[in-house]
């Protein structure tokens, strides 16, 4: 995926979500793609132990959300999440003690709340010792695959009961809230889908359950030259503990959590963009296949609006405005999923296969000065994504338009010469090095 994607609308987390999100980006010098979804994981985190919301279809529903960051080396993954869980230390300063055997955490309404490196027994341990929510955040997303379960993950973010059996031991987990978010290389992503647990991980739905953002591709976060603030120190963390405090009281005493619904304006809404978002696979070519992330849509959209409604304003109604703004970040990650998940149209697949096919070619002539190659070789012994003889013609017709290669004889496919272009034979030639200015001198 080399296209850039779309700012990440932070307006939709309305004033101090979307304040907040400003300065940790200032501050970070990261991009929107990459702080928007960390701060909106933030606010669900905070939100979930207090509040779920009666759906439409007469469902009680969590307000967690599970959000997927997949960005490059270096762009302050590690700083962003630190900036938007600031907030939960002082609910977690409470608790000073150790899970070790039965800790009842509801005498001092506080426990470890967001976990940074999570592992099934962690959680099970925490869940057992009466925690109602938590907060599952990783800033090296390449844990995931060691340290969780699919299965389990996926009836988390729903909310059911889970049963975990332990040798002699069974623990029932119900009634629990959590938010997990997760910022991952992306070329540390590609290898996790590869394996047995990332197969499993999209065909389980767990990846449709998770609101995706690429912000490897991302445009910069634009700076509008405003008085720098601490992050640490905004207003968004005073929320964060009035929540927290909430959340503390229903601990201590065993109540319920509030439950919020949709106003009739908002409801009218949703149910347009329910109904538009799940026909997509069936109405638009470039949504084939995505069928698990169109329908999950409705419910992420149900999850964000409860949440910025409690989070900015909270009232036992979701506002007309505020399922509007869930509706635009809905349609922003969806459109990151199928960037990253979709299949590539025709055209976008020849060029693909073109550089398949062309690194193959210039690598060929680097080692072996080969340069012309026979079509039934490419076959049984190309690269992989070539072995299938469209995809081999549409990587010839692609290579035949840019003037890289040519055919022998000139009417048939059977042969393939490389073209030693001025521009191939300059990526050929190693550049003699050109001795620069030292650091040293500097030093001195």
């Amino acid at each position: 995926m080399n296209t850039i994607l779309p700012l990440y609308p932070t307006n939709c987390l309305h004033d101090l979500g979307s304040d907040f999100a400003d300065c940790v980006a200032r501050t970070a010098q990261a991009k929107d793609a990459l702080v928007g979804p960390v701060v909106l994981a933030a606010m669900a985190a905070a939100v979930q132990g207090v509040v779920d919301i009666c759906t439409p279809f007469h469902q009680v529903m969590p307000t967690s959300l599970y959000v997927s960051v997949i960005a490059g080396s270096g762009l302050r993954k590690s700083t962003v999440v630190q900036f938007a869980f600031q907030g939960f230390r002082d609910f977690e300063a409470r608790f000073d003690g150790r899970i070790s055997g039965k800790v009842d955490f509801d005498c001092v309404g506080a426990h470890p709340y967001v976990w940074e490196d999570a592992s099934e027994s962690g959680i099970t341990g925490l869940f057992g010792n009466g925690a109602k929510a938590a907060a599952m955040v990783m800033d090296e997303g390449g844990m995931l695959e060691a340290r969780l379960n699919n299965q389990a993950m996926c009836k988390r973010f729903d909310g059911t009961p889970l049963r975990v059996i332990r040798k002699d031991q069974i623990t029932q987990i119900r009634d629990t809230r959590t938010t997990f978010c997760m910022t991952v290389q992306d070329a540390v992503f590609e290898q996790l889908l590869k394996g047995k647990e990332g197969s499993l991980m999209v065909a389980s739905g767990l990846m449709a359950r998770n609101l995706i953002s690429y912000a490897t591709h991302a445009v910069p976060h634009l700076s509008f030259n405003r008085t720098a603030q601490n992050p640490n120190e905004h207003g968004f963390h005073d929320r964060v503990r009035e929540l927290m405090r909430d959340y503390s009281m229903i601990l201590r005493t065993s109540g319920q959590r509030a439950q919020i619904r949709l106003s009739p304006e908002a409801e009218q809404l949703w149910r347009e963009a329910d109904t538009y978002w799940k026909a997509l696979p069936s109405t638009d070519e470039a949504w084939k296949g995505m069928d698990s992330f169109a329908q999950r849509a409705g419910e992420q959209a149900l999850r964000i609006a409860a949440v910025l409604q409690w989070f900015t304003d909270p009232q036992l109604f979701i506002e007309h405005r505020y399922m509007e703004s869930a509706v635009t970040l809905v349609e922003w990650h969806l459109e990151q999923a199928l960037a990253g998940f979709g299949a590539p149209s025709q055209e976008a697949l020849q060029i693909q296969l073109g550089n398949d096919l062309y690194a193959y070619l210039v690598g060929k002539w680097k080692t072996v000065k080969q340069g012309a190659f026979m079509r039934v070789d490419l076959l049984r012994k190309g690269p992989a994504s070539l072995r299938k003889a469209a995809h081999l013609d549409f990587a010839i017709d692609q290579l035949l338009l840019e003037g890289k290669v040519s055919l022998h004889p000139a009417d048939t496919r059977k042969q393939l010469l490389l073209n030693i272009t001025p521009e191939l034979m300059n990526q050929l030639i190693p550049k003699q090095h050109v001795p620069g200015l030292s650091l040293r001198k500097f030093l001195k």
